[in-house]
């Protein structure tokens, strides 16, 4: 499955948004709540919610860090 490269961006975003939230969920979970019964509905209830909170956020933020860092940052 291809998709459009006028998409890339929002795709980009998407991914990156899912990369990095589960990962903390996960992290999150163990620290706070730690390996015992009920873990794992604890882990995907967080990174769902991580990854709903994340994705239309790194949609606004990417795109805006992207023209800052060009903004600031010798071509």
């Amino acid at each position: 499955m291809r998709i459009n490269k006028k998409y890339r961006n929002v795709v980009f975003s998407c991914l990156a948004a899912v990369f990095i939230s589960v990962p903390i969920s996960l992290a999150m979970v163990i620290i706070n709540y730690g390996f015992r019964d009920g873990f794992l509905i604890a882990f995907l209830k967080s990174a769902l919610v991580g990854t709903a909170i994340s994705v239309p956020l790194a949609n606004i933020f990417i795109p805006l860090a992207e023209k800052i860092v060009n903004k600031i940052v010798d071509h």
